[in-house]
Parts: structure tokens; sequence; C-alpha cells
């Protein structure tokens, strides 16, 4: 059985509502890493989300590629999307149960890598439960020891775009492949999977209601979803 975490990334966008009405309808509790400038674009999208149980967490403030910039510059990133996150907490009245950070696009530094990492445990980022994961379940090698989250299976919904040859029918496929990957996984309760979706208008306008769809082809191939966890 495939048991696993949603992780929806750049939140916040006109369709956040929608999103968390439809996962809460299925009972599934996602973690949104948050895109700063966004957050800022739709506040009340987020306080929505808080109140309907969503857990936010950080995604920087401008989603830049964290290699290119230098070390003050990625840590100013995190915190300053870090006081829009935790006001918006506030405004909802809602306790942020703990503190998660994700890179875009999984880049972690580069060369300032170890650097970032230290500052991610200085300022209280923890790590995702994933104690049950596979040895080689993440892309980056040793990744169980790092503060940032990860993903294990990403559908790429986000090529849908114009001009790329990239249809839904390629989604549908890497939800097939996933599925077929891993059912077989050991029915033990625990998650073994983090998948990421993205949270975007141009994948929406592509393909009208892209994320429920790739969510109830989960549902539907038996992927129950876990409450997400620390370590």
């Amino acid at each position: 059985m495939i048991k696993a975490y949603l992780t929806i990334d750049d939140v916040t966008t006109s369709l956040t509502p929608g999103i968390v009405d439809f996962l809460t309808s299925k009972s599934i509790t996602p973690i949104m890493f948050c895109w700063g400038e966004r957050l800022l674009a739709h506040p009340d999208e987020a306080i929505y989300a808080l109140k309907h149980g969503v857990i936010l967490q950080n995604h920087s403030f401008s989603h830049p590629e964290f290699s290119k910039l230098s070390l003050w510059k990625a840590k100013r990133e995190i915190m300053k999307n870090e006081k829009i996150i935790e006001s918006l907490y506030k405004k909802a009245g809602v306790d942020r149960p703990f503190k998660l950070f994700r890179f875009p696009y999984g880049n972690n530094g580069g060369e300032k890598a170890e650097d970032l990492q230290e500052f991610l445990e200085r300022k209280g980022f923890a790590h995702i439960d994933d104690r049950a994961f596979a040895d080689d379940a993440y892309f980056r090698p040793d990744h169980k020891q790092k503060r940032d989250v990860l993903w294990t299976f990403d559908f790429a919904e986000y090529n849908l775009r114009e001009g790329n040859p990239f249809t839904f029918d390629d989604v549908k496929k890497n939800v097939k492949n996933f599925i077929e990957l891993h059912e077989d996984d050991p029915d033990d309760g625990k998650a073994h999977h983090i998948i990421l979706i993205h949270d975007h208008e141009e994948t929406e306008e592509r393909h009208p209601g892209y994320f429920q769809e790739q969510i109830t082809m989960l549902l539907d191939a038996g992927v129950k979803f876990a409450i997400p966890k620390i370590q």
C-alpha cells in the first residue's frame, strides 16, 4: 500500500481555496509551501487555508535559485518569508505546529548548502519524519540528515505550458509508473513518500481541474495520505 505526505508548492493563488475545499472533502491534510510574494498578493487565501487545517510553510520570499544568491541574501529570502507566514498564522488565530522549509527547484544553495543547513537548524526548522522512507527514496544522497524538505515523487504537471509538447497524458503516465513501482510498499501505517504538486494558475489554464484530477487518480489507485509529522 502506498502512503504519502502531500506537499503543494508555490502557494497562494486564486486556486488555493478550491484546492483546500477539495482536499478537505477528501480528509487530506497537506503541507503548502508558500511563495512570499504570492502570500502578499493573496493573504485572504492563505488565511482561508489555515482556518481549514492546512499547514502553511516556507518556500522563500521570491522563489530564487539559492545557488545564485549570496549567503546573506539567501538567509534574507528565508526570514523575510518567515515574518509573513508568522503574521498570517497570527491573523488566522492558528498555532503553527512546526517550521519547515523547501528550497525552490530543490536548489539547496550549492557551495552554501552546509551553511544554509546550519542556519535552518539554528532558526528552528524541523526535519519531516521520513524515518520509514527507503534509503534511496530521495534523489539527493544523505538527505535524511538535512533540514529542508525534498520530495520523492513529482508528477511534473508544471510542464503543461504553451509550446511544451508535454501533455496531461504524460502526467497520467507518471502517476501510473509511480503506482506500479510502489504498490508493494510495506503496509505499516507510516508514510514512505512525499508527493509534490504545484498550485499554478498557468497549469489550470492549460488543463482545468488538473490538481483535483491528479489527486483523484492517486486515491482511485489506493494511495493513502498521512498527516504530516516531524522527527
